[in-house]
């Protein structure tokens, strides 16, 4: 799926594809390039943060499933950041629908 397939969901602002090690790769939408290309370095970290957290929780709690990761969201009051695999976008809470953004961003993944 094309970026701008996911940008003209209802309430997505900003999406953004990179690279395993952070780097920017693609990008469509209303933020400036180096805001994007920040973007893209945050979804990385957090990435690698939410994948180590859902393997102890994995173990922890001795239930399947939670490991590998596949996907996550932090909800803001105005603006949500989502991303599954290497594609992270932005939403505006008051237009999108949470999870035909998710189904959308995993289809890219799995292209």
């Amino acid at each position: 799926m094309s970026l701008k397939k996911i940008l003209v969901l209802d309430g997505v602002t900003t999406v953004c594809r990179f690279r395993d090690d952070g780097v920017l790769m693609e990008a469509e939408g209303r933020l400036a390039p180096d805001l994007m290309a920040r973007l893209a370095k945050f979804a990385q970290w957090y990435r690698r943060m939410v994948s180590g957290n859902t393997d102890l929780l994995s173990l922890f709690s001795q239930m399947r499933g939670w490991s590998p990761s596949q996907g996550w969201i932090v909800r803001g009051a105005v603006t949500t950041v989502c991303s599954v695999g290497n594609t992270v976008c932005l939403v505006d809470n008051a237009e999108a629908s949470l999870n035909r953004v998710m189904q959308a961003l995993a289809e890219a993944a799995h292209e």
